[in-house]
């Protein structure tokens, strides 16, 4: 039997920023779960597609909203579906929604989609939240595959934020490392001019000195740029310079 019946909205806040990872993960997660997906269509502000799970068929659309994702789910044919909302859908706005996620009307579907979170203006019932009597197979296993897909994304993201956090104080700390051996080299090259001045031999810790400056310009550069690693190990050559050019000082 056809029905043009329940439909059901799905806000996940947060996570429009990921919108591309998002679904991807909700389509594997279907497939996985018995889900067939046809004629679908993916792009960065709207994904749409076919979808049955058992003996139920709909549509199914995904759209980032400000911050957050909106899902819409429409059943079609199958599926356990209140006698009362036939007559509530067959009316007003409810037939745009019904046509725009079949018909290929992306403008209509596209505002349906910014304003799902609050899915009583469309008559849309929220499917994370619905009772028995009005959910339906596939309803309720979408509700658990997104609320499995948003503790995945979250998690990435608190990972992500973590690696950020560490990243910040490690470049914190080697700018820190820097800074403490450029000013050890300033003091390097004083010492070096001091002793020149009073005619000593200085020729060895000199050509020691000017590698070191050297070498901490191209670490600066390294830093501006990004590439830490590459700096720490010039920062530390640096170093090193700095106590054999002393080691050359000190006999004089």
């Amino acid at each position: 039997m056809k029905y043009k019946a329940s439909r059901f909205h799905y806000h996940i806040e947060g996570l429009a920023s990921h919108f591309e990872e998002f679904v991807k993960k909700l389509r594997n997660n279907l497939a996985l779960r018995g889900t067939a997906i046809t004629d679908q269509e993916v792009g960065p502000q709207l994904v749409r597609m076919k979808v049955k799970y058992k003996d139920e068929t709909g549509s199914l659309a995904a759209s980032p909203a400000g911050d957050d994702i909106n899902v819409i789910y429409e059943v079609e044919a199958g599926g356990i579906v209140r006698k009362g909302i036939l007559g509530a859908i067959m009316g007003g706005g409810l037939a745009g929604i019904a046509s725009s996620l079949i018909s290929g009307d992306r403008e209509r579907l596209l505002d349906v989609l910014s304003g799902a979170a609050a899915g009583g203006a469309y008559g849309l019932l929220d499917g994370f939240n619905t009772a028995m009597n009005e959910a339906t197979d596939f309803s309720r296993l979408l509700a658990e595959v997104l609320r499995n897909v948003e503790a995945e994304l979250r998690e990435a993201e608190m990972r992500r934020r973590e690696r950020e956090v560490e990243e910040a104080e490690e470049l914190r700390a080697l700018e820190g490392e820097f800074e403490e051996v450029y000013a050890d080299a300033v003091s390097l090259g004083e010492e070096i001019e001091l002793l020149a001045e009073e005619g000593r031999d200085v020729s060895r810790a000199r050509g020691r000195y000017e590698r070191v400056m050297r070498l901490l310009e191209e670490a600066e550069e390294a830093l501006r740029s990004g590439r830490r690693v590459s700096a720490r190990a010039k920062i530390r050559s640096a170093r090193r310079l700095i106590e054999m050019a002393r080691e050359a000082l000190r006999p004089l």
